[in-house]
């Protein structure tokens, strides 16, 4: 089915993107702080997408932002809306930046979409200056998913396993602080994003949430199945039992001054 034909336009992506993007915006900040960068530094983004994080960051006064991503229309729909910042379409096992061009580099939910993370963070690592800084700022665990109440518990099952068909690694916010270790980062700090459910986010679905989860389950539940969990998720809203947390990790690592990655 094509993109148009789901309602997943790459505006509505956007929308998604920038969302998760607030989601993460203290850790990000708090990252950020950790490693010293400044609003004058070079900073790369691996993945861009739709430049959702770069917007957000350059609204914050970052004036030497780089966003790469392999999907030419990602990147097309970022430079039409914001031209501050510099693009380009690459891959991230071969990015085209010579050693030590960068301050800090970062990606947000990227690595779970990886056949090879390990590679992908040694290939930034090259491109950070001695005693700069790798971020991973975002990072799902999918296999820890928790729902509540059942049957939605089910849904999300079914979700997990059409995650884990399309190539995603289910595991990967759990194996982050070893990845970070294996490529020879130092200093490395990890953790786990916070979890709050107010009612205010419990009333306020975002309906492009239901778009995605169609998407992925189109292939293993019918229409009308799929409808009747999204019944059963609003009555659980309403009643304010609705519980959905999928563990969320984030990383940073510095480049060793004595390094040769």
């Amino acid at each position: 089915m094509k993109e148009d034909e789901l309602g997943l336009s790459l505006a509505k992506w956007h929308r998604r993107f920038t969302q998760q993007g607030e989601w993460t915006q203290n850790i990000r900040r708090y990252l950020f702080a950790k490693a010293h960068i400044e609003f004058n530094d070079k900073i790369l983004e691996v993945g861009s997408g739709t430049g959702a994080i770069l917007d957000l960051l350059d609204e914050e006064g970052y004036r030497q932002l780089f966003g790469i991503d392999i999907l030419y229309h990602s990147l097309a729909f970022s430079r039409s809306s914001v031209e501050s910042y510099h693009l380009a379409q690459a891959d991230g096992y071969d990015l085209p930046f010579p050693d030590n061009s960068f301050s800090l580099l970062y990606s947000h939910y990227l690595l779970l979409w990886l056949e090879n993370p390990a590679a992908m963070l040694t290939e930034m690592a090259r491109v950070i200056r001695p005693g700069g800084y790798l971020l991973a700022l975002a990072e799902p665990d999918h296999q820890a998913r928790i729902d509540f109440p059942p049957p939605l518990d089910k849904l999300g099952r079914f979700q997990t396993e059409a995650l884990a068909e399309q190539g995603v690694d289910i595991q990967l916010g759990r194996k982050l602080a070893k990845l970070f270790h294996q490529v020879g980062l130092v200093e490395v700090e990890a953790g786990i994003l916070g979890a709050q459910w107010t009612a205010e986010m419990l009333h306020n679905v975002d309906q492009t949430e239901w778009l995605i989860l169609r998407a992925d389950l189109m292939e293993r539940l019918a229409n009308e199945q799929i409808e009747k969990y999204q019944d059963l998720e609003a009555s659980a809203r309403k009643h304010g039992s609705r519980v959905l947390f999928i563990p969320t990790f984030y990383a940073i690592g510095r480049v060793s001054k004595n390094s040769i990655i």
